[in-house]
This record gives structure tokens, C-alpha cells and sequence, in this order.
């Protein structure tokens, strides 16, 4: 703001170039707020996003469920949208092993073929990584093996799954293996081909500004600076127009194009923060291991796109039940005389997955 006074005369001169730092705010008032008044749980909210998927694919966007759009890479919801779905994909993944209720298995295979079949090639590399590093975390934190009998249905029916969803479509439709392959191959080469492409390409439009402006980013000057980036095959073809702002498809170009490396730091604090727990407390209740693993994975998925504008908020929200669930596993177990526990107030001293004798 005293940027935008001194040089501009005015307290906030371009709101796109503020916006970029006000994201932040929404973390510590959507905190605030859950802190005095809330009482919404994860499971409550990965309900209502299961309900507002439902109402897109069946309302809003009634064709996105179809081998037609798949094929034609008809992309039905945005990559903000499925990118959600790893919430509830992480929740049920950990839940199951804990519980192991069917319900749970059923919904996490549901939210991984949701976010298969939308074809958000970025949201595939985060919900690997961020699976690998649960099971990574779990059998770490496991002083005795899995259990087998909570294993099997993880791997067992998605490879019987796997060869006959393949053998079926190579008899009656090989252009959905054909179409699995291009992507795949599109990840393997994502700097050459497919959006990626274009995203490495337009990060290289952009990079000589970061290097001239790397500590504190171009701020105002960057979004008066005409944009840098054209289609590679239509060189006098403009992107995007001048005068409203770069949209950069990349968190972290677009915080260093900015803000420099200052804001990028800035931005990048909660997901720090959220690693930082699992590397303090890697026997976690699924919530706070869900919650830990979806924010910090976020700078995976910020590789090819800005974070969605309820990402922040979303991690306030989080943060909230983080530190509440620490609470609650460092409160003593009230007994009374003669009787057992009340509460069981350590649900960390059980573990988060079922281990065998």
C-alpha cells in the first residue's frame, strides 16, 4: 500500500496486484472464525463436497460423464474443481485403514476414478504424491506390518478392476487406452508437449523479469508491463490483452513475477508449516494426517497452476482442526475411581491404520 501511495498517489492502485498478498488474509480470518464458532469437522465438509460434485456432474454439467468427453478431451470440470476431490480421495484412503468400512474403500475408489477420468493431468501427479507420502508416513509411524486383510481391497480390486476395465476397452473402444496413453505421454514430456508445453514456454516468456526483479518481484510495474507471452505457432496472435493484468499458470512464477521471492516465501509459509507437523508427528489421526498432506501438496499441484481461490481459506480452516486435534490428544484421560475411562482422549496412542499381531 505505501508502494501504490508513494509512486501512484492512490492507497491501492491495481486491486489484481494486491489480491495476489490479500489471499492470505482469508487463512487467518477463515481461522479466526472456526476457531470461536465453529464446529464443522472434516467429514462434515468432505460431505458437502460430495454433494456440490454431484450437483455439477448431474445439473451444471450433465455431459461430462461420457466416453465422448473423454476421448475428446472435453474436460467437463475445471482443474480447481477436481483438485478438491483429493480431500475427500486422502480422507477415505486414511479412514478406511483405521476403520475399515467398506463404505470408505468404495468412496476412495469413486474419488480416483472422478479424478482420473477428468484428465487434469496435474491433479494425477498430486494425488500420487500425495498417496506415496501417506503410505510413506504410515509405514514409518508402523512399528508392526500392515494387516494384510486391510491391504488386500486396496491392491487386490484395483488390479482385477484394472485388467478388465483394459481388456474391455481394447475390444470395444481403443481410443480410451490410445487417449490414456497421449496423457501419460504428455506427463513424461511436460515441457515439450501437451499444456505443459505451453506453461514452459510461457514461464520462459516471463523469466527475464523475475531475474531482473528477485527479491521483492515487479508489484505495479509487472502489471503495466505489456504481456510477454504468445502462442509459439501464432506469434502476432495475443494471448491474453494488455491492461489486465498476466495470468500466469504457475504459482510459483506468478509469486516470483510479483512479489519476487519475499512473497513467494510469504505464500508458501502454510504449506511449510503443514509439512513441518508431518515431519514432527508422523502417527497422526486421519484427519490431521489429511489435512497435513492436502495443504502441503498443494505446491505440486502450484507447479502448473496459481492456487484456486479457496485454497488459503481452506487451509485456515484446516489449521483449525489441526491444532484442536492436538488438543484434544494432549488432554490427560479423565478416570473415574474404580472405572475406565470416560473419553479416550489419545486417539494418538491407537494406530492409524490396522497392524497385524
Amino acid at each position: 500500500m505505501a508502494d501504490s501511495y508513494l509512486n501512484y498517489d492512490v492507497p491501492a492502485v491495481y486491486p489484481h496486484v494486491f489480491q495476489k498478498v490479500m489471499v492470505l488474509f482469508t487463512l487467518s480470518a477463515m481461522y479466526g472464525v472456526y476457531r470461536v464458532v465453529g464446529r464443522i469437522t472434516l467429514p462434515d465438509l468432505i460431505g458437502m463436497i460430495w454433494v456440490a460434485f454431484l450437483l455439477n456432474v448431474s445439473i451444471i454439467n450433465p455431459d461430462a460423464l461420457s466416453m465422448g468427453a473423454f476421448v475428446n478431451h472435453e474436460r467437463g470440470l475445471v482443474a480447481s474443481s477436481v483438485y478438491l476431490l483429493v480431500l475427500p480421495l486422502l480422507f477415505h484412503f486414511n479412514t478406511y485403514l483405521q476403520t475399515l468400512k467398506p463404505l470408505h474403500l468404495a468412496l476412495f475408489f469413486v474419488a480416483a476414478v472422478a479424478i482420473l477420468f477428468f484428465q487434469h493431468r496435474t491433479v494425477w501427479v498430486v494425488s500420487i504424491a500425495s498417496l506415496a507420502i501417506n503410505l510413506v508416513l504410515l509405514f514409518g509411524a508402523a512399528r508392526q506390518r500392515l494387516n494384510f486383510k486391510a491391504l488386500l481391497p486396496l491392491l487386490g480390486i484395483p488390479a482385477v478392476l484394472l485388467f478388465l476395465a483394459l481388456t474391455t476397452l481394447a475390444v470395444s473402444n481403443p481410443k480410451i487406452l490410445t487417449k490414456i496413453a497421449d496423457d501419460i505421454a504428455d506427463i513424461e514430456n511436460h515441457d515439450k508437449q501437451g499444456t505443459g508445453g505451453w506453461r514452459a514456454e510461457q514461464a520462459r516468456s516471463y523469466w527475464p523479469f523475475i531475474e531482473q526483479h528477485p527479491v521483492a518481484g515487479m508489484r505495479f510495474k509487472g502489471f503495466e508491463l505489456p504481456i510477454q507471452f504468445y502462442d509459439p505457432d501464432q506469434p502476432t496472435l495475443v494471448v491474453f490483452p494488455d491492461g489486465h493484468g498476466h495470468f500466469l499458470h504457475s504459482f510459483y512464477i506468478d509469486a516470483l513475477f510479483y512479489l519476487g521471492v519475499i512473497g513467494l516465501l510469504l505464500l508458501s509459509m502454510p504449506q511449510l508449516y503443514a509439512l513441518l507437523q508431518l515431519l514432527k508427528r508422523p502417527a497422526m489421526d486421519p484427519e490431521t494426517l489429511t489435512w497435513c498432506i492436502f495443504i502441503g501438496t498443494s505446491l505440486v499441484y502450484g507447479y502448473s497452476y496459481s492456487l484456486p481461490p479457496y485454497f488459503y481459506g481452506l487451509a485456515g480452516f484446516g489449521f483449525v482442526r489441526i491444532k484442536t486435534l492436538a488438543a484434544i490428544a494432549a488432554t490427560p484421560v479423565v478416570e473415574n475411581e474404580g472405572s475406565t475411562p470416560l473419553v479416550n482422549s489419545h486417539p494418538q496412542a491407537e494406530p492409524a491404520v490396522h497392524y497385524s499381531a
